[in-house]
């Protein structure tokens, strides 16, 4: 009876045993059949998604202690071409998923982890970078990944015309709850190309409109720091800057901030500048709307408004209204500027998409107004106020030792109605210059480059030649006064100036001397 019983309880075990069996044959029939963490199911998805076919050079499964697999020397080729480079490239692919994520959300990543990412993103304008760029099926994947990480990459945007690659080396990239359906949160770290600095941003990007990929939601923030102004030769400075904005890839909200603490153009003196602005940016086409900055620079404010197009080039207009000539010319000058007083000042400016020195490229119209002018360096200041003296037929006719130090300070005023920028020369037309008792009017050019000055014009003044000057030249011009007087206008001569902006050399133009011009 007791063996009869052993039997039976034997064969419920083997039954209970072998049911177990076929349960986990079954079982392992269904896994092998619908196992989602696998190289067959994983990598068509990220095929479909960038609208690339893939090749995967060796994988292998893992199973312990969490489910997924590793991919090595995987290449995504755009539409399947092999006439241009890999949209990407990348050493070690990691998938990694969750059991209870298998039975729960068969269509669920824990984590992709990508090594050595090399991305290449065609010129823009071109066929492979066109309205078909990441086009792909209509319906979107049903995958979702917790979270991608690819540090240690590299974006290399193709601008084309010849010219090398821009280069973005990303040293962290995050993005979490990543999927074709909803929006997606992302980190990232890299090196800003140009100008070269570093810059971080993080924000929600998504979800991804496949057909209409401009429309796709764009928002964040981002710091910039350590840009390099120094790549566009002519100028300097090390920027700084933070910015908030949303809206979508081809229209993105910007308002932000920069500051500059020692910007100078040429060897001009370290200046402070800063800016707030408030700009649209097309993120497909590469182009920036400027609807209003507002630069200050020591006390000065400068409003500016334009165009940024990376094929088109820079265009925008800015204007001074009650600045500081010291604030606009110390950046030039590099032993501060010259004079001191109230400045007025609008202009358009063009600079070319493609140049090498930002000062020979920069082309300016507009017109300026200085008032209320007086010289930095005390020499010069007395030197005018003397002429103004003298010209209004007030000063001294014998040369005295302290005639010019005891002449009352006076203002200058300096207007223009017409200037252009060329080249690095800017062009002046209907020039005007006056002080108290004598005014002046002319054109010619300033070379910003090598600062050198070279302006001919007519001097007006109150009183004769010979009493604007004193001693000797006083004597030897009384013969020539008849040739510059006019009636009831007091005396009109030729003058030049020349020289450079910090040593300025005035004289007349008189007929036959060979000593005015050079």
């Amino acid at each position: 009876m007791k063996s009869v019983k052993t039997g039976a309880t034997a064969k419920w075990i083997v039954a209970v045993i072998a049911g177990f069996v076929v349960i986990g044959i079954l079982f392992g029939v269904y896994l092998w059949s619908r196992w989602p963490y696998r190289g067959r199911e994983v990598l068509p998805a990220l095929a479909q998604a960038f609208s690339s076919t893939i090749q995967v050079g060796s994988y292998q499964r893992f199973y312990f202690p969490h489910p997924g697999f590793v991919a090595h020397n995987v290449i995504l080729r755009l539409h399947g071409s092999t006439n241009i480079p890999p949209l990407a490239a990348v050493d070690t692919l990691t998938a990694t998923g969750s059991y209870v994520d298998f039975i729960f959300g068969p269509h669920h990543l824990h984590a992709l982890d990508v090594q050595g990412l090399h991305v290449q993103i065609p010129s823009s304008g071109t066929s492979e970078n066109g309205t078909q760029f990441l086009s792909g099926p209509s319906s979107p994947s049903a995958a979702i990944v917790d979270e991608i990480t690819a540090d240690q990459s590299v974006l290399e945007v193709n601008t084309g015309q010849g010219k090398p690659p821009l280069r973005f080396f990303i040293h962290t990239l995050t993005l979490k709850d990543v999927s074709a359906s909803k929006s997606m949160s992302y980190k990232v770290a890299f090196t800003n190309p140009v100008p070269p600095g570093e810059l971080t941003a993080e924000g929600f990007l998504g979800p991804l409109k496949r057909n209409d990929l401009g429309n796709t939601p764009l928002s964040g923030k981002s710091r910039l720091t350590g840009a390099d102004l120094g790549v566009f030769r002519g100028i300097a400075g090390k920027l700084q800057g933070d910015a908030s904005f949303h809206g979508s890839l081809s229209r993105v909200e910007i308002q932000g901030s920069t500051d500059v603490p020692d910007f100078r153009v040429g060897q001009g003196q370290p200046e402070y500048l800063a800016t707030r602005f408030h700009a649209y940016v097309n993120g497909m086409l590469g182009s920036v709307s400027l609807q209003n900055v507002q630069a200050t620079a020591g006390h000065t404010k400068i409003d500016v408004s334009g165009e940024i197009d990376r094929q088109q080039g820079w265009r925008f207009a800015f204007a001074v209204a009650g600045g500081r000539v010291q604030d606009l010319m110390g950046m030039f000058a590099h032993d501060g500027a010259p004079v001191t007083g109230a400045a007025t000042l609008h202009a358009e400016a063009f600079v070319p998409p493609q140049h090498e020195h930002f000062l020979k490229a920069l082309q300016i119209s507009g017109a300026f107004a200085l008032s209320g002018l007086h010289f930095t360096q005390a020499q010069t200041q007395q030197t005018i106020n003397g002429f103004s003296q003298r010209a209004s037929g007030t000063g001294p006719k014998k040369k005295e030792a302290n005639a010019a130090a005891e002449a009352p300070i006076v203002a200058s005023e300096l207007k223009a109605q017409n200037v252009t920028l060329r080249n690095g020369v800017a062009q002046f037309t209907n020039l005007a210059f006056a002080i108290p008792g004598a005014d002046a009017d002319g054109l010619g050019n300033f070379n910003l480059l090598n600062k050198r000055v070279d302006v001919t014009g007519t001097l007006r003044m109150d009183t004769d030649l010979s009493h604007a000057t004193t001693g000797v030249k006083s004597i030897l011009l009384k013969p020539v006064d008849p040739l510059f007087k006019k009636k009831d206008q007091g005396t009109v001569a030729p003058v030049h100036l020349s020289g450079t902006y910090d040593h300025p050399i005035v004289g007349l133009e008189l007929p036959g001397d060979k000593n005015t011009r050079k």
